[in-house]
């Protein structure tokens, strides 16, 4: 079998958030077990207007250099909204002038949105990325859906985000109820709902009633005003902010919980919800994205329409109160997690459809 060049476009890993997440992850993987050749380019990095367009053309310009020197025979591309896109936008037509064949892998969340406010130029551009690349990956049925409708001749392939299945799962026998958030602070997450809904759970006794300490790992412009709110109505004993957490805090911060909560409004397939999963956490999220591939109603966990803060309250209330409910969710998300995302099988798809699509 030959083997192939990849080059793997995307941000940097000190950005914080799922995109991340899933780069770091194909990275620290062997590429050469399945005969691919794989180097990484970083295009975007955090920082003001003027940083970001400069870190762009510098590394614009490596890309150049690489298309040559390396001379890659696919790329892939990892793709959202706003800037992204039309920076990746640019990387794509200068791959076609190369002559060389693409993956876009979608990051979800607000990219519909993006499209349908958008004017008709940023639309024309989207529907010519999407008709002209190799392949699209999207995160699941409901985003094949969305590209479908913007692009119906997208040549779409679903590709569910994954995780390693950790051995030591977490503790469902804690006489202490902790429910964990971890994502980056910002409106679309949905955390001021959260905290709606913890203060009406407070005024009803639960919290006190059944010792329960919500924990928030993330950081974001949304950081601040959320710890007001916290302060203003004296929540502090029950909610505690975590910063960004990684690594072995953030393995041990699972072991340690007892519930996942996510009350996004808008996402794609949250690497948070695998990982909450794959330690067998039962889940209450929305049903935005393809989230409901990872949370089933009443089979692993609970799902809302987002803004909802009455069923927020209504469904934490439920797994809180109920130990027999939490044990049966959570050995369900164990499952759900080794039939669907672990991350072995995600390998060997992603190395098949490389060559699949170089083939073609």
């Amino acid at each position: 079998m030959k083997k192939i060049k990849v080059l793997m476009i995307g941000s940097d890993n000190t950005v914080k958030g799922g995109i991340t997440s899933v780069i770091v992850q194909l990275l620290k993987y062997d590429w050469s077990k399945k005969n691919i050749e794989m180097r990484f380019l970083p295009t975007y990095k955090s920082g003001n207007s003027i940083k970001k367009i400069m870190y762009f053309c510098k590394a614009y310009f490596k890309f150049l250099w690489l298309m040559v020197t390396y001379n890659p025979d696919l790329l892939h591309i990892h793709m959202s909204h706003n800037g992204s896109f039309y920076r990746k936008y640019i990387i794509h037509k200068t791959c076609k002038l190369f002559g060389k064949k693409d993956i876009i892998h979608l990051h979800g969340s607000e990219f519909k949105v993006f499209y349908d406010r958008g004017n008709e130029s940023r639309k024309k551009r989207i529907r010519n990325l999407l008709k002209n690349c190799n392949a699209v990956f999207v995160l699941g049925e409901k985003w094949n859906e969305n590209i479908k409708k913007i692009q119906p001749c997208t040549k779409t392939i679903v590709l569910y985000n994954a995780v390693a299945l950790p051995d030591v799962l977490c503790n469902m026998e804690s006489k202490k109820i902790n429910i964990l958030f971890l994502g980056v602070l910002v409106e679309r997450k949905g955390v001021k709902d959260l905290l709606n809904a913890i203060l009406q759970l407070k005024k009803i006794g639960i919290l006190d009633n059944y010792n329960v300490k919500f924990k928030i790992g993330g950081t974001g412009p949304e950081e601040e005003r959320l710890k007001n709110f916290v302060n203003e109505n004296k929540l502090t004993e029950y909610v505690e902010f975590l910063g960004w957490v990684t690594g072995d805090s953030k393995i041990k911060l699972l072991q340690n919980s007892q519930i996942f909560v996510l009350p996004s409004y808008n996402e794609g397939l949250p690497i948070a919800i695998l990982e909450a999963i794959s330690y067998g956490l039962p889940v209450i999220s929305t049903r935005v994205g393809s989230i409901n591939e990872a949370v089933i109603e009443n089979y692993n966990g609970h799902l809302i329409e987002a803004g909802d803060i009455t069923n927020l309250v209504n469904c934490l209330s439920k797994i809180i109160t109920n130990q027999e409910i939490r044990s049966t969710f959570g050995k369900n998300s164990r499952k759900l997690a080794e039939e669907k995302f672990d991350e072995n099988e995600y390998y060997r798809l992603i190395s098949k459809y490389y060559f699949d699509i170089y083939n073609v």
